[in-house]
């Protein structure tokens, strides 16, 4: 797994000389050279490194121990074998000259893995300076080959932040990576594993790491703890570190992450606080002091606590924000701390245990910025809308909470463009009415709301994603997911964001992924996008929507547009249904969508005339491709479905592009995008299916693809210019195209191009 390539090559090098495997420690050479078939495997090592011919013992003579008699028994008994040599820098003289004066003779293959940067015997080095055998180099695995090699292991998807945690920490090492596996503790979610709590140090794991720590001198260990509990550091370190820590523009930092883990564990408790209680008197990050001073057991300013608290939730670190909440909460912190609880439980989907809380604590002079959290929790979650709306002074807030309630002209009169933040919320009602010009407003962060700069980041991609500017809500989504590195509310509510976006460009499984990995927050929303993706591949996805039905939340009308997707496209809702209801609440952006979805279930003819009305009076960048799309179909035009097909892909959404390709009968074209589209299945593209090649078909057109004449086919496929032939006339024929020029086109996966 992971391997392909390297496998092939020590394949190949049995056949021939043989070959020399680099790599580091760990790295997976012995463990690739398993799956290779030998006649002797030599294992050498230090202890016998001094001995000569010691890893030669079992083919030595008992009798005449002569060294000539010993090198004549040995160089027989190998001769015209394959022989697999591991660790050949550990070989003494008369070992490496023996193997040396076999492969240079011919008279046996040999495939030996060497530890990069070990000294080897000269006989040994001259194997691949003198070109007598080949030389690899083994790299660490990348994180997709780490993803599959535990995927497979699991036997089910590994969710995206583990991934990303296991192939930091194991950097690609399949020795670090096997062990922290073993040591792990798995839990999965909806068929999606991920690990529960801390990285995983097997005894084997954390006896490595202390071989390499275990010649640090005492004074050196204490910089090695303290960078482990609060890297970087801006410490002193003497030569004794080199390789154990690095220099970077911040300060020291560990060579490995798998080092912290390791010294942390070890560390004794006593001196574990006593690090923690120095680096909190010593760094000036509050955030860093403040978690040190509670995992030390020293929080006792509920001031510091709190200024925490925001940070941590200015970044979206709510799992972290929620801990010094309650901290503070629990040393004096009071009203402050309840509040601060209390935005984190709203943007933890825990509305009543808010509300519950803000009740606790409310009084008739609390600030403004309190009395709307508390509304839009009200209005959005629980549905109290009347109650919300009393309690709300400012017109930002009033808007926002009349704006998810479906009422936009009267959110408008309460908003000017001159105000950034009222600004962002006209930009909301100006997308679902069509009339979205930009630029999105720049909004300050709100020092009174932690959790601010989250709402402008999701208002934001709400906005490009409906005005049609997939590219830039998904650059904006999967940057805003990929800085959350908690499994906390945060991460799960983008990997839905970004689910929706891969789902409006084709990429299902990715969206499918997504999805899965999502922890149960969001859940109407995670379950409508889930229905729709799964009705797009073509499976039954009607027990998704009854839950997501269930689950709809009052006040939050905008977001209604995934709800009506699912329905159609998992419940068999007319589409027509859906732009009745947008059109009545004059969100003109959602009718052209719903209008598209008609299109693209074959009522394009009822759905062409208000479309082009539609591009005509609204803004929607995607709008007008809609209405081409429906006059293209209505007409039966192939050249404008080809020019359709175009400028979706340009826009980024290949699904509709594939769709407009099947129509326009091009094949070439539509092999090209559906490809791309990850299992789709819809009426559109069920227009026309391409008959899959065979092995030996997809190799010769791959060839032809690639330039190659028919003879030079035959010959490197060693079969006759006739089969060739044959083969590509009925390439040619499933395909349904006729020159080599549009296999390319068809064939760009396999030609490792993207189009």
């Amino acid at each position: 797994m992971g391997r392909d390539a390297e496998l092939a090559a020590v394949r190949r090098a049995v056949r021939g000389a043989g070959l020399i495997v680099a790599g580091p420690a760990g790295v997976g050479k012995t463990r690739l050279l398993d799956e290779v078939g030998c006649d002797v495997w030599l294992r050498a090592t230090a202890a016998m490194s001094e001995i000569p011919l010691g890893v030669m013992a079992p083919f030595l003579p008992l009798v005449d121990p002569s060294p000539l008699a010993m090198l004549t028994a040995a160089r027989t008994a190998l001769r015209d074998r394959v022989v697999v040599v591991d660790d050949v820098h550990l070989l003494d003289g008369a070992s490496a000259g023996l193997l040396h004066q076999l492969v240079h003779h011919r008279e046996a293959v040999v495939v030996a893995t060497l530890r990069s940067g070990e000294r080897a015997p000269d006989p040994v080095v001259a194997l691949w300076k003198d070109e007598l055998l080949p030389r690899i180099e083994l790299e660490p695995l990348g994180r997709a080959a780490v993803v599959e090699v535990l995927e497979t292991v699991l036997g089910g998807v590994l969710d995206s932040a583990t991934a990303d945690r296991l192939w930091t920490a194991s950097a690609g090492n399949m020795l670090l990576l096997r062990e922290m596996h073993f040591a792990a503790q798995w839990v999965s979610h909806g068929g999606v594993w991920s690990l529960d709590g801390p990285l995983p140090l097997s005894p084997r794991l954390v006896e490595l790491i202390e071989a390499h720590l275990a010649a640090v001198p005492a004074e050196e260990r204490r910089v090695l703890e303290l960078l482990a509990f609060g890297e970087p550091l801006d410490l002193a370190a003497s030569e004794a570190l080199d390789g154990l820590v690095t220099v970077t523009d911040e300060g020291l930092r560990l060579a490995h992450p798998l080092y912290g883990e390791v010294l942390r564990a070890q560390c004794p408790p006593l001196r574990k606080r006593n690090h923690q209680r120095y680096l909190a008197s010593v760094l000036d990050d509050p955030l860093r002091v403040a978690v040190l001073r509670l995992d030390s057991g020293t929080a006792d300013d509920p001031t510091q606590l709190l200024r925490a608290a925001f940070l941590a939730a200015s970044t979206g670190g709510v799992v972290l924000a929620e801990r010094l909440a309650r901290a503070a909460w629990s040393v004096g912190g009071g009203v402050e701390a309840a509040r601060q609880l209390a935005y984190v439980l709203v943007f933890t989907d825990r509305a009543e245990e808010a509300e519950e809380l803000f009740a606790r604590v409310a009084t008739d002079d609390d600030p403004i910025e309190v009395r709307t959290m508390r509304a839009m929790n009200l209005g959005w979650a629980l549905g109290r809308t009347e109650e919300a709306a009393e309690m709300i002074v400012m017109p930002a807030g009033r808007a926002a909470l009349l704006f998810f309630a479906g009422k936009y002209d009267e959110a408008r009169a309460l908003l000017s463009y001159a105000d950034p933040a009222e600004a962002a919320i006209l930009a909301m009602i100006d997308v679902v009415q069509g009339r979205y010009t930009g630029p999105f407003p720049v909004v300050p962060p709100n020092p009174d709301i932690g959790l601010g700069a989250e709402m402008n980041a999701f208002s934001e991609v709400f906005v490009h994603a409906l005005h049609g500017e997939l590219a830039r809500a998904e650059r904006l989504a999967v940057q805003a997911h990929r800085e959350k590195a908690e499994w906390d509310s945060m991460r799960s509510s983008w990997a839905v964001s970004c689910a929706g976006l891969a789902r409006a460009g084709g990429r299902l499984l990715e969206a499918r992924r997504l999805l899965r990995e999502a922890r149960p927050v969001q859940p109407f929303v995670r379950l409508c996008e889930l229905a729709h993706v799964e009705a797009l591949l073509g499976n039954d996805a009607r027990a998704l929507l009854a839950e997501a039905e269930e689950l709809a939340p009052p006040g939050m009308r905008p977001y209604g547009i995934g709800l009506w997707q699912a329905r159609i496209w998992a419940g068999g809702t007319s589409p027509f249904e859906a732009v009745r209801d947008a059109r009545a609440h004059s969100e003109f952006a959602a009718e052209a969508v719903f209008l598209h979805e008609a299109v693209r279930l074959g009522r394009a003819s009822d759905a062409l005339e208000r479309l082009r009305e539609l591009a005509a009076t609204t803004t929607g960048l995607l709008v007008p491709v809609y209405a081409a799309h429906a006059e293209a179909l209505v007409r039966n035009d192939s050249t404008a479905l080809e020019e359709v097909a175009a400028r979706f892909e340009e826009a980024g959404y290949v699904l509709f592009a594939a769709e407009a390709a099947a129509a326009s009968g091009n094949r070439a074209l539509f092999g090209r995008l559906v490809r791309q589209c990850e299992g789709a299945q819809t009426p559109a593209l069920a227009r026309m299916t391409l008959t899959p090649l065979t092995r030996r078909e997809r190799e010769v057109a791959v060839l032809a693809a690639r330039g190659l004449t028919n003879k030079e086919i035959a010959e490197s496929l060693v079969i006759s210019v006739r089969t060739v032939d044959n083969h590509l006339s009925n390439a040619y024929v499933k395909l349904g195209i006729a020159t080599r020029g549009e296999l390319a086109l068809v064939l760009t996966d396999d030609l490792g191009v993207r189009g």
